[in-house]
C-alpha cells in the first residue's frame, strides 16, 4: 500500500524540519557555551560560586523542560519580558541542557589523571595555558560520546516547543494529520525525520571520536 498521505505532506514536514534544525543548532551552541562556563566554575570556582552553580544544577535538572517552557511563555510577560517562541525556546532549551552539558564537561575534566596536572604545574604553566594545552584537548576526547548523546536528547526535546506556538516539525505533523486524517502515516514520517537527524549526528559523533583518537 502506497502511503499517499505521507507522500503529499512530506515536503510540508521537511519545511517544519528546517525550523527544528535551526532551533536544535542554536540550542546546542548555547547549551555548550553554558555547559563549559558552568563546568569551569564548578571545578575551579571559589566556594560561593560553586554553591550557586550547584543550586542552578539542582533546580534546572529537577524541573521538567515542559514546565520551564510554560513559565517562559506565560509567566515572563508579566515581568515585562516578552520573547517570541523561537528565541524563548532557544534560551530555555539552551539553559536547560546547559546543566547536563556542564556535567559532561566537568566529568571529563576531573577524569584526567593527577599526573597530568602535576606535570603542567612543574613546567610552570599558568592555569589558562594549562587548560588550553593540557586539559581541554584530553577532556574533549573523553567528553565527545556523552556530548553527542546529550545533543541527540536535545534534538528530540525540541518537539515540546510546539506547545508554546512555535511551528516546527511536530506541529507540522499535527497539522498534516488534521488535513489528511492519516495519523499513522504522518507521524511515521515525522519519526523518520527525527531518526535521520539523530542518526546523522550519531554517525558524525563516531567519526569525530575516531578522528580525535589520532590527535595528539
Amino acid at each position: 500500500m502506497i502511503p499517499q498521505a505521507l507522500i503529499r505532506n512530506f515536503p510540508y514536514l521537511l519545511r517544519g524540519a528546517e525550523i527544528t534544525l535551526l532551533l536544535s543548532a542554536a540550542s546546542v551552541a548555547l547549551s555548550t557555551i553554558v555547559g563549559m562556563i558552568v563546568a569551569l566554575l564548578h571545578v575551579f570556582g571559589v566556594a560561593p560560586i560553586r554553591i550557586a552553580v550547584e543550586i542552578y544544577l539542582y533546580l534546572v535538572r529537577g524541573v521538567p523542560l515542559l514546565i520551564l517552557l510554560f513559565a517562559m511563555y506565560y509567566v515572563l510577560p508579566y515581568t515585562g519580558i516578552d520573547l517570541d517562541p523561537l528565541t524563548g525556546g532557544i534560551l530555555v532549551i539552551g539553559v536547560y541542557y546547559g546543566a547536563f552539558m556542564s556535567q559532561v564537561f566537568r566529568a571529563a575534566i576531573l577524569s584526567l589523571p593527577q599526573s597530568q596536572w602535576d606535570a603542567a604545574r612543574s613546567l610552570g604553566m599558568r592555569r589558562l595555558l594549562m587548560l588550553q594545552i593540557v586539559v581541554f584537548p584530553q577532556a574533549f576526547r573523553i567528553a565527545a560520546p556523552p556530548f553527542v548523546n546529550t545533543c541527540m536528547m536535545l534534538i528530540k526535546s525540541t518537539s515540546l516547543v510546539s506547545i508554546i506556538g512555535l511551528w516546527e516539525l511536530t506541529m507540522a505533523g499535527r497539522e498534516a494529520v488534521e488535513r489528511s486524517l492519516a495519523p499513522f502515516q504522518i507521524f511515521a514520517g515525522v519519526a523518520l525525520i527525527y531518526f535521520c537527524m539523530c542518526y546523522s549526528l550519531a554517525w558524525y559523533g563516531r567519526y569525530l571520536e575516531k578522528r580525535m583518537q589520532y590527535v595528539h
